[in-house]
């Protein structure tokens, strides 16, 4: 059924946003349009790539993982970096490539890719807009750390280059430097589809490389009418901002053009502020720039935190009024990279976007930096983005200046698998071009347990997703079953939203229909293969199997997401009954489960272990191992092990085909921990090991005599760590003296264990730590010449 809902005027949205300020219920609803945004920094290798020597397979993988990590963050806008040092890491006619993107500055990316081209449609398809950020006039930031390209503007036009320090930049003064700048973002914009352009704060420079007289001959040359070189050099900035904005505009008017300036524009402004500003040490004029209509946004760089000479509380409402007043947006920079400084609480960040959300005037936040700030998770500050702010999507704020046309909405909006065996989806088609000729960049994606009212599209808890291509597979509702009510609207390249389409209503799924193994089958294997039939409206499937016939107790596998039409069961009882349900999951919300098919096992029990008990600890050296027959229908074998390691990694015995329910052993040594299980096998296949019982030998006596040796040997002692007791094997070849003394970590003398002339054989000596300290000891044997050391840990 058609139908259209009309979006709030921006008078209801400002006094919306107003009541949110206000009202501890209300701040909890999340804004429907906000810009969600981080930083990319690719110079020195900040956030992308990680080094200037990646393969270009791991250059694209990293970027993949750094946008795909923003997006489940909940960004929705990425300032990715493209010109940090009068270089590219795209292929420009004008610039070398960077050499922080190849480590060669000029050299391309072997094999050839273009970055930028693949980081724009990296960000698209995931629903994200890309603005290109520029630095324009940072030409070599540490002259000299590496070797520039013959084709780098400070070797084709040294002219144009001022020193101060190791810091080499552009002369803004020079008219042949802003038409150059000008040239190489009218390039970009004319070739890559970005959403945005973008620049930063690295105008004149700072200290300690502040410009003083450098300029005076350019400013001798160029006056235009200044007599203060401080007016004449913001003057400077203005007029390339002017004229990226007219390329801009002329090129693709959709495109977006904001600045980053320092955060303090003045000194003293606003009053309690104090601190290095951008208006007398970095020569930029933001308010110029708004009273010039020059920029579509306005990011400063508020870096700080509550309280103090830079208070974030009072700069960011006072910014918020200066670009509001002048008709612009506002999307305040904030310091990410300093939550983890020792002074910033987790909660200053979150603190910051509750108020920027408190203020109509904020349009959203800029984070510094994506890897380090966000993506890393600093005092969980991801977490919050994705569990709380930016848990619904939101819309980038729409530029009425730029366009205020909506397109039409979109048509043909449909529920179904494309082809067989592929989970169904929402599609639909595109709108007719709207009167300005513009169909949809992106749409939005609305779902209701309820046919909804026209207000209910102003709430972003109502949205599932903006896509940027015709179809999505959404999830299933988290609670009602269903049905559900979806709808979808279009979006052009400012952000206008169109009428919504028709309402979709989509049911739960059908219930499945179970296939195999049939119903009531027997003598199955210790691992079952479950199939069903597929349904309509169904994209994934939970699985149910346990010996309950009610599944309310006894559950061995309960499993949600299953996108085939099988699972394999394993884990398995031998000679038991299993239960097992299929239900759908759909956009529509959960099915019903489908009347339970049986099936029984063939294979044995686990067998059930008898004596020795476990734990005990005064078996003989020689013992039977004993258990309990397994249950089956078929003659059984087993399949017995046992070890001095619980992992079994050290084998002493495993033996297989043992019929009878026992095992002799021999010749086990005194005082020692051994382990062992028991599984067992029928024709059918094999049950799971017992459980491990585990036994301790009795202590025979303190030194026990066994065959003779062929060499001298001091072995390791078992158990190693121990607790008291210990036993030390040796060997004797020949009759002679032998001492065997411990000693502490200090190598003094704790106890002689042997002192005596002993006769050719294997010895075994036990050593009674009880009234000793944690900790390492040795023991040390000496006998006809040989001499050995082990180390052994006391651990109480």
């Amino acid at each position: 059924m058609k139908h259209t809902i009309k979006r709030w005027t921006a008078l209801f949205l400002g006094a919306w946003l107003f009541l949110l300020a206000h009202d501890s219920a209300a701040a909890q609803i999340p804004p429907k349009r906000e810009f969600r945004a981080a930083w990319v920094a690719t110079v020195v290798n900040l956030d992308w790539p990680s080094s200037n020597s990646l393969t270009v397979q791991n250059q694209k993988d990293q970027l993949v993982s750094v946008f795909s990590a923003l997006k489940a963050n909940g960004i929705s806008a990425v300032i990715f970096q493209v010109r940090p040092e009068c270089d590219a890491l795209y292929d420009s006619p004008y610039e070398p490539w960077s050499y922080w993107l190849t480590g060669v500055q000029g050299s391309p990316p072997n094999p050839y890719y273009d970055p930028l081209t693949f980081a724009v449609d990296e960000a698209h398809k995931r629903g994200m807009e890309l603005h290109a950020w520029f630095n324009p006039y940072r030409a070599e930031r540490t002259a000299g750390s590496y070797p520039t390209a013959a084709s780098h503007v400070t070797n084709v036009h040294p002219e144009w280059v001022i020193q101060i320090g190791t810091l080499k930049f552009l002369d803004p003064g020079l008219p042949a430097v802003r038409e150059y700048d000008a040239r190489v973002i009218a390039d970009v914009v004319r070739r890559y589809d970005v959403d945005g352009i973008h620049m930063d704060d690295y105008f004149y420079p700072y200290s300690p490389n502040q410009i003083t007289t450098q300029d005076a001959s350019t400013f001798a040359n160029y006056p235009r009418g200044f007599t203060d070189i401080g007016n004449w050099r913001r003057d400077n900035i203005n007029l390339l901002l002017r004229m990226i904005r007219d390329s801009v505009q002329a090129i693709k008017p959709f495109v977006k053009f904001g600045m980053s300036p320092f955060g303090i524009w003045k000194n003293g402004v606003p009053p309690g502020t104090t601190g290095m500003d951008a208006y007398s040490t970095i020569y930029c004029d933001a308010i110029a720039w708004l009273h010039e209509g020059s920029i579509d946004y306005l990011t400063p760089q508020l870096y700080w935190a509550f309280g103090g000479g830079q208070d974030y509380a009072k700069l960011m409402p006072w910014w918020a009024d200066s670009v509001s007043a002048n008709g612009r947006h506002f999307y305040p920079g904030q310091a990410a990279y300093r939550i983890n400084d020792n002074n910033w609480a987790a909660t200053e960040l979150p603190n910051q976007i509750a108020l920027n959300r408190a203020n109509p005037k904020t349009g959203g936040s800029v984070f510094f930096r994506a890897q380090q700030g966000v993506n890393n998770n600093p005092k969980g500050f991801a977490d919050s983005l994705r569990s709380n702010y930016y848990r619904y999507p939101a819309l980038l704020p729409r530029m009425n200046w730029k366009d205020s046309i909506p397109p039409y909405y979109p048509k043909g909006i449909q529920y179904g698998a494309p082809v067989a065996g592929v989970p169904s989806a929402l599609t639909w088609e595109p709108p007719n071009p709207a009167p300005d000729g513009d169909s949809a960049s992106r749409y939005v994606v609305y779902r209701f347990d309820h046919r909804p009212a026209a207000s209910e599209l102003d709430d972003a808890r109502n949205i599932v997703s903006i896509e940027e291509t015709r179809s999505y597979t959404p999830p299933v509702p988290p609670a009602a079953p269903g049905p559900y009510y979806y709808t979808v609207t279009a979006l052009d390249r400012n952000y206008n939203e169109s009428d919504t389409s028709f309402i979709l209503i989509i049911g739960p799924p059908p219930v499945p229909v179970l296939s195999s193994p049939p119903n009531a089958s027997t003598d199955l294997p210790e691992s079952v293969r479950v199939a069903w039939r597929t349904t309509a409206f169904t994209s994934q499937f939970q699985l149910q199997a346990g010996t309950d016939s009610t599944f309310a107790t006894g559950i061995l596998i309960d499993v949600q997401g299953i996108a085939d039409t099988f699972r394999i069961v394993t884990g398995l009882e031998g000679q038991t009954t299993y239960y097992w349900r299929v239900r759908g999951l759909g956009a529509g919300g959960t099915g019903s489960y489908s009347s339970p098919f049986t099936f029984a096992t063939g294979f044995p029990r686990s067998p059930l272990l008898v004596a020795p008990a476990n734990i005990r600890t005064d078996v003989p050296l020689d013992t039977v191992l004993t258990w309990s027959a397994s249950l089956s229908t078929q003659p059984v074998t087993y399949r017995v092990q046992y070890a001095r390691s619980a992992d079994f990694a050290a084998l002493i015995v495993d033996t297989s085909g043992v019929t009878d329910t026992t095992l002799q052993i021999h010749g086990l040594q005194s005082f020692t921990i051994y382990f062992w299980r028991v599984r067992a096998a029928n024709a059918i296949g094999t049950s799971a090991w017992s459980t491990v019982f585990r036994f301790r030998t009795m202590l025979v006596s303190s030194v026990e005599v066994l065959e003779t040796p062929t060499a001298y040997s001091l072995e390791q002692n078992y158990p190693n760590p121990f607790n008291p007791y210990t036993t030390i094997p040796f060997e004797v070849p020949a009759t002679g003296r032998v001492t065997i003394v411990v000693y502490d970590l200090l190598g003094r003398e704790v106890e002689t264990l042997v002192d005596e002339v002993r006769s050719p054989g294997r010895y075994t000596v036990s050593w009674n730590a009880g009234g000793r300290s944690s900790g390492v000891y040795f023991v040390r044997m000496a006998a006809g010449g040989f001499v050995a050391v082990k180390r052994m840990i006391l651990i109480k």
